[in-house]
């Protein structure tokens, strides 16, 4: 815990000094250096390209390609909703296992993200019929399941668990056996976004920063 209050602190002042622009503060805390969960959970940080290995060989895609974020990747959470949340703080508490955080892994990809858009549109028939009808939801939810779909692939962004069922992207094995390779690997879950390139995935994150950064401007934070 001391090591990830000593980086929230870091981050704090870094967001406070501007001397680093948002896109700076990005490459730092998020993309560079080691991954939290590797280097002070399981103490192990060779094991992160072990598994970045894996995401690689099931998704066809280059290692450099994989990047762990969120909460395991730094520590804590730059999320709005979950701001300065601790990586496994629920578990900590209640000593439940689902309240182990999860691992959040992007994919920035473009090849792969075109092919998975080329993909779904020839598996839903051009999005009719059963796609329309909500028919590809195993779930039911209220907001059909192509809206979800629609709204996070505009913006850059494929979620798994917002593709139709039957529909597999993986060229070895399957989704199903990713997750549960990773799962063996970690004993929690693991989310998987894929990103059509750096664009979109800086996106997010820099926004987050920007709105920090206003917040200290107010002493919100």
């Amino acid at each position: 815990m001391k090591e990830v209050n000593n980086k929230i602190d870091a981050f704090k002042r870094d967001i406070q000094s501007w001397i680093l622009t948002p896109e700076e503060l990005f490459q730092k805390y998020v993309v560079d250096g080691h991954t939290y969960f590797f280097e002070y959970v399981i103490k192990d940080i060779e094991k992160e390209y072990k598994i970045k290995s894996l995401i690689a060989n099931y998704l066809g895609v280059h290692l450099h390609e994989v990047i762990f974020v969120g909460s395991g990747k730094m520590g804590f959470s730059l999320n709005p909703n979950h701001l300065w949340s601790l990586f496994d703080s629920r578990y900590e508490k209640s000593k439940i296992i689902r309240d182990k955080s999860d691992l959040d892994i992007a994919v920035i990809s473009g090849p792969l993200f075109e092919k998975i858009g080329r993909g779904i549109h020839e598996f839903t028939n051009g999005f009719k019929n059963k796609w329309t009808r909500n028919e590809y939801n195993s779930v039911y939810s209220q907001i059909p399941l192509h809206y979800k779909y629609c709204e996070y692939f505009s913006k850059g962004w494929f979620r798994p668990d917002m593709k139709p069922d039957g529909y597999e992207f993986c060229i070895k094995n399957s989704y199903t056996e990713l997750k549960r390779d990773l799962f063996h690997q970690f004993k929690r879950k693991a989310g998987l976004g894929i990103y059509q390139d750096w664009y979109y995935f800086k996106h997010y994150h820099i926004e987050n920063i920007k709105s920090l950064s206003l917040k200290v401007e107010t002493t919100v934070i």
